[in-house]
């Protein structure tokens, strides 16, 4: 009776190993279509892929182009997170499968094959705010399908019986494969050719001739194909198509993940005939399986990106993007709420939130009811918030050519992408520039999900009296009642807006520029900029009682420095204000920084507390 429960608890055990790579995959997809969502949509936004000629016969100018072509291909298909989500984790499956049957990894070391497919998670997970100045744009899937075309002639060759028909194909391959998916074709022949050493199945002279002629083909064929090209250096002829390490120190530590992996074939090639004589018991194989699937989890979640502003910045991004004010507003909420007395919000999560707050007519009411901040961004350098967002908030705040101009820097340094793209139609919209807009329409007419967008824009293109009426520029046209002009923000996108809104003397204002004003105003507490603001905001917009935050910052100023005109204060407000008045005569501020809590508890939802306690914001 005890050998029979053993036996069946045994055959429950190795099943549960047998399928815990497809439950983890399971779970993986699960994160990345509901968790990572935001994430997914930005590697999208930040690559393109056009069904067009002369965009594919672009990508066949160097080596390995086919391969950025197939990982760029699949890249759109992010746009529908859950879909790019499975295409990514079947593929991953795949990558597992092949290197289990390709090395033959026997049960008791089958967790083995997960090394590389979860260095590759790694690679992309762990990226955080690097996805922004990444210059591949097929990094989320080319290194995946690199390694499975690495995998091809470790599967192949060793299968070929006939000698002459082994001699032709690995030339053949090393040709073909290099043309079309660069030194991972290589890297594939030359674990096949380390591995044929040490075969046991072959004699030494046909594994020494096999190892000849694959290295051969390693060396010259990409000496032999460098005349056919004439984009890049000789130099390079051997890491076309790999991961660029050229950028800088910072992207270079994220590529590590990526060349480990490719490593992992190596290995296995040189060690599986050892692996297949050296059998754990059942006992040991157990162990030793359960450690190597935990280890692996562990590694994934150890390096995962999960600092909670980042992706409450992609989530408000996204919202921006769709003119979702309401989504927007409600993001910021739901992060500070998860986040509790923690909570502190990066400057890009407060101009998403202001900007936010002023399109829905709120600003002047709540922006200065919400908890400020600027904590420095989770990554191994400052990313700027003009590369990171500039397009969208300039162009939302009417500053269209600014918002250009930020997106001919993205063209310049990573190439045409979606979000830019969206981005110089609509500028070329706005400004009454038809033929640009024709240009980019017609690029975006020939992708997968934003051709339906595109044919709308092309109507406003012609018709300009069709704005008045149409989102997003309906809401944008408001702000542009200014001297239209480029200039330099040196790349401190808050600065210049502050500076902008303050300084520009609008030729026909209207409500809503001035609104944007005085809380700008408001923003850079300077007490006779929002004497000036407050005036030209009371003659656009019809105002029978103040808002709340400007009520409060206007009897506050008022005890500081006499009003050059008459006001009138509500009954809340003038309590509130001397109540705040009471609180600091019984609790005077030594130290702002133990003083700062004490009166958050009571004054942090109003603009008495913004002006003393939320000063040296840093912006990037």
């Amino acid at each position: 009776m005890t050998s029979v429960i053993s036996d069946k608890r045994k055959g429950l055990i190795e099943k549960i190993l047998r399928f815990t790579p497809y439950i983890l995959a399971v779970i993986l997809w699960c994160l990345l279509a509901f968790k990572e969502q935001y994430y997914l949509k930005k590697v999208e936004d930040l690559s393109v892929f056009l069904f067009d000629k002369l965009f594919i016969l672009e990508w066949f100018k160097t080596p390995g182009g086919f391969l950025g072509l197939a990982g760029m291909f699949l890249t759109q298909f992010l746009h529908l997170p859950w879909l790019g989500a499975l295409l990514w984790v079947v593929l991953l499956l795949i990558a597992y499968q092949l290197t289990v049957r390709v090395f033959n990894i026997p049960e008791s070391y089958r967790p083995l094959a997960l090394i590389a497919p979860v260095l590759l998670v790694i690679a992309n997970m762990s990226l955080g705010y690097g996805v922004f100045i990444m210059r591949e744009q097929d990094h989320f899937f080319g290194p995946l399908l690199g390694y499975l075309v690495s995998l091809v002639p470790m599967t192949v060759i060793p299968r070929i019986r006939h000698k002459w028909a082994k001699a032709l194909f690995i030339p053949v391959w090393g040709a073909a494969g290099f043309e079309l998916f660069g030194t991972f074709a290589l890297i594939g022949l030359l674990v096949t050719a380390l591995a044929s050493l040490v075969r046991p199945q072959a004699t030494r002279k046909e594994r020494f001739t096999e190892f000849l002629c694959m290295v051969a083909c390693i060396i010259f064929i990409p000496i032999f194909m460098y005349p056919a090209y004439t984009t890049y250096r000789m130099a390079d002829s051997w890491i076309m198509g790999l991961p660029s390490i050229s950028d800088d120190r910072w992207t270079h530590a994220m590529r590590a993940p990526i060349q480990l992996a490719l490593l992992c074939p190596l290995i296995l090639g040189l060690i599986q005939y050892r692996l297949q004589q050296k059998p754990l018991k059942d006992n040991k194989k157990y162990l030793t399986n359960a450690i190597l699937y935990i280890v692996s989890v562990a590694a994934v979640w150890g390096f995962w990106f999960k600092d909670p502003n980042f992706h409450t910045e992609l989530a408000m991004s996204d919202a921006v993007d769709s003119f979702d004010w309401k989504k927007a507003i409600r993001i910021y909420h739901d992060a500070s709420r998860s986040q509790g007395q923690s909570f502190e919000p990066t400057r890009s999560m407060v101009m998403y939130r202001d900007l936010a707050l002023l399109k829905t007519n709120q600003a002047l009411d709540k922006a200065f009811t919400m908890k400020d901040g600027s904590k420095m961004q989770k990554s191994r350098t400052v990313i700027p918030m003009a590369w990171q967002s500039g397009k969208q908030i300039y162009l939302q705040y009417g500053l269209v050519n600014m918002s250009y101009r930020w997106c001919l820097e993205d063209v310049i340094e990573h190439g045409w992408s979606y979000g830019t793209l969206k981005y110089m139609v609509m500028h070329s919209v706005v400004m009454h520039e038809e033929e640009f807009a024709r240009k980019y329409i017609n690029k975006l007419s020939k992708t997968l999900f934003y051709r339906k967008w595109a044919k709308g824009q092309t109507a406003l293109a012609h018709d300009s009296t069709l704005m008045a009426s149409t989102k997003p520029y309906s809401e944008i046209l408001p702000y542009m009642c200014f001297e239209n002009r480029m200039t330099n923000d040196m790349v401190k996108t808050e600065g210049f807006m502050m500076r902008h809104y303050t300084e520009a003397i609008p030729t026909n204002p209207t409500p809503e520029f001035d609104r944007a004003a005085l809380f700008w105003a408001m923003r850079i507490q300077n007490i006779q900029v929002f004497w000036s603001c407050l005036y030209d905001y009371a003659q656009t917009n019809k105002v029978e009682q103040l808002p709340r935050a400007v009520e409060e910052a206007a009897i506050l100023y008022s005890s500081l420095e006499k009003p050059p005109f008459e006001l009138r204060f509500s009954k809340n407000t003038t309590d509130r204000y001397n109540a705040f008045r009471r609180f600091v005569e019984n609790n005077p501020v030594r130290d702002i920084k133990e003083s700062s809590e004490k009166y958050y508890s009571k004054f942090g939802d109003t603009f008495f507390y913004y002006y003393y306690f939320i000063r040296d914001l840093k912006t990037y």
